[in-house]
């Protein structure tokens, strides 16, 4: 217990005063810190060294102190953001090389200077934004570092601010930086890429809250497209003509036009037939490519039916609109062109039983047919198209088929007792069709 409470008054004798260096300091050097002292030094004399960081350690040598004042020195300028403390200690020995006092650790602190600027942690900072966003919303972070304190000082701490918006439209401070995040959000309304696609601004970081040293970057804002714009026909009225029975005919190829960006959900077309289709006798599908109204016959038309169709089209996007839009409407008129039919025999197929030894020129059966080209007022003409035996005669204008020749029930082109033949109806179109 006496040897404790001896170590305990031995530590009390050293007077070590708090020691505090300013970075960068001029000199001239050595410079002198501190005195250290020990009460013993009344009874003997007493020699001061001192070890570790700075000393005897590397970096060696930037404390020294005079052996017999205990005068610590610093022997050159010190760097905080290098080193911000030392750690040493202090030895006295007497005359003879015995240790009067236990080494007491010493802490040098080196005081902060403002000697760093601000460094961005890029050069420029890229982020992007809705159009149409509203006051407040966040856009992105700048950030930037300084190696100064900025505990114990506010050499380090950093306040952010925009210096300019390039374009200054549609008003000058679209956007806001906090001072002390740095995170930029907008603070007015109006944004509209279709008007402004980027923004460029210049930020700055000042150490001492805002007062100090500074340094700028760049903030790049995209302007993200949403489907705030309807797409429009141009034209808005067609006129098609198409030829009657063609199914998957290519009718019109409808235009919309729309500013939103190019390629996207938002601007890519889909159409729909809103009236005139009724019967379903149309198709429109979005051709890929130019991004048109593809216009097509789902099957075909019928001249004598129906002349022709007013259709109503409509388009709108792949995305929904995001705010609300009127939809685009286009009128196309398309007009059937009448196409020369083959004539139809009433019924098709036709049974005549006739004795066979009728006397040639003998009526056997009496053959119609019927021109769907009613609106042509087309002649119709009969005609033996197949008659293996050469037994029959058709009146071209009546259609009355008789007996040229004696029939023959036994003859090799009677199967089963059944001659088969084979009659024609030839309109007189520019291009005669037959049935």
């Amino acid at each position: 217990p006496r040897a404790r409470a001896a170590a305990r008054r031995r530590k009390r004798d050293w007077v070590i005063p708090p020691i505090k260096v300013p970075e960068n300091e001029r000199g001239p050097f050595p410079k002198k810190l501190v005195q250290i002292k020990s009460n013993r030094d009344r009874d003997t004399k007493i020699f001061y060294s001192i070890t570790g960081q700075g000393a005897d350690a590397p970096p060696e040598g930037v404390f020294t102190i005079e052996k017999e004042s205990g005068w610590m020195k610093v022997t050159q300028p010190l760097d905080r953001e290098h080193i911000d403390k030392y750690h040493l200690f202090s030895h006295a020995v007497s005359e003879n090389g015995k240790p009067v006092e236990e080494p007491m650790e010493i802490i040098v602190t080196v005081t902060d200077q403002n000697d760093n600027k601000p460094r961005f942690t890029q050069e420029t900072f890229r982020g992007s934004v809705p159009e149409g966003a509203l006051p407040g919303t966040s856009v992105m972070q700048v950030t930037a570092t300084d190696a100064d304190d900025a505990v114990e000082t506010y050499n380090g701490v950093v306040a952010y601010s925009i210096l300019s918006q390039e374009p200054r439209e549609p008003h000058p401070h679209m956007f806001t930086v906090n001072r002390a995040t740095g995170t930029l959000s907008v603070i007015a309304s109006g944004l509209d890429r279709e008007r402004v696609r980027e923004y460029t601004l210049t930020v700055q970081a000042a150490d001492l809250d805002g007062e100090g040293l500074t340094t700028t970057a760049l903030a790049v804002i995209e302007i993200a497209d949403i489907n705030d714009n309807a797409p429009e026909f141009d034209p808005k009225t067609y006129e098609a003509a198409v030829p009657e029975n063609e199914a998957g005919r290519e009718v019109a190829r409808l235009v919309a036009t729309d500013l939103d960006e190019p390629s996207t959900p938002a601007w890519r077309a889909v159409y729909s037939i809103l009236r005139g289709n009724e019967g379903g006798a149309f198709a429109i599908a979005t051709d890929p490519a130019s991004n048109e109204g593809v216009l097509r016959t789902a099957k075909g038309l019928d001249y004598e039916a129906k002349k022709q169709f007013v259709l109503h089209v409509a388009v709108a996007n792949e995305a929904p609109f995001a705010v609300k839009l009127p939809t685009a409407t286009a009128v196309v008129t398309v007009n059937v062109e009448d196409v020369n039919e083959a004539p139809i025999f009433t019924p098709p197929v036709q049974v005549a039983r006739v004795p066979e030894d009728v006397p040639p020129g003998q009526t056997l059966a009496s053959c119609t047919a019927q021109d769907p080209d009613k609106a042509q007022g087309q002649r119709i003409k009969y005609l033996v198209g197949h008659d293996p035996a050469g037994w029959l005669a058709v009146h071209p204008e009546n259609g009355l088929v008789t007996a040229r020749d004696h029939l023959d029930r036994e003859s090799p082109f009677a199967k089963n007792s059944t001659y088969t033949a084979v009659l024609l109806a030839v309109d007189d179109g520019e291009r005669p069709e037959r049935g």
